[in-house]
Order: C-alpha cells, then structure tokens, then sequence
C-alpha cells in the first residue's frame, strides 16, 4: 500500500473499509437504544451519594458558622469583660495611688515643718539673769 492514498479513490475505499468507528459511551445512547442499566444503577448511586455529601457538607458548614458566630459572641462578652474589670482596677490603683501620694506629701510637709521650726528648747538656764551676766551663788 502506498504511503500516500489521496487523489487514489481504490485505495481509500480500501482503507476506509478497515477503519471501525469506536462505540458509543453509554452516556450518549439514543432514545430508541435500551438503556444501560449498570450505568443507570452506577448514575442513580452517584447522585444519591452526591446529593449525602452535600447535604452534609452544608450541615457541616452550618455548624462551623454557629460555633464561629457563638465564639465571636463569647469573645466580645469576655473582652467587654475584661475592658470593665480593667477600667475598675486602673479606677482603683489611681485612687490608692493618690492617697499614697497625699500621705507621702504630708509626711513630707510634716518633715520639712519640723525642720524649719526654730526650737522651743532653748529657754534660758536658770543661772543667768535677765541681764545676761551670771551670777554668783555664794
């Protein structure tokens, strides 16, 4: 046979009558063609499973949206929480550290008070006399 059969109608014809076409997939048959009932039962199984997994897929889904919505909630709640117990502590520790500063500065007044004050314990001994000059006990 030739390499080449164009233009040759004896050598295609030949040619062409070896060739078969491939069969046609169940799939595609025709209405007039029985049906493939391994292919119905295989197509009916399929969907069903189908139709299971995404049903449980979107229960899945739902679920998992709860939890995150139910979770934020929780979240929120114990941030505002926790944003009151802060505001109360910082209410607390800044009045405690005002008293402490108050105490602070009046034992510092107190102390620096008392240094200035001239003392009041230095009278006069009893040997002197009014005049300064002291006398003699004889």
């Amino acid at each position: 046979m030739p390499d080449q059969i164009n233009a040759d109608t004896e050598s295609m014809s030949a040619y062409s009558s070896q060739l078969t076409a491939p069969e046609m997939p169940p799939s595609l048959a025709r209405l007039g063609t029985p049906p493939n009932l391994t292919g119905l039962f295989e197509g009916i199984a399929m969907s069903v499973l189908d139709k299971a997994a995404t049903a449980s897929m979107a229960a899945f889904m739902t679920k998992m949206t709860e939890e995150m919505v139910t979770d934020s909630t929780k979240v929120k709640t114990a941030a505002i929480t926790y944003s009151a117990a802060d505001v109360t502590s910082a209410l607390e520790l800044a009045t405690s550290a005002t008293k402490v500063l108050k105490q602070g500065i009046d034992l510092v007044k107190q102390t620096a008070g008392s240094a200035q004050q001239p003392s009041t314990a230095t009278e006069k001994p009893a040997d002197q006399s009014a005049g300064g000059a002291p006398q003699d006990l004889v």
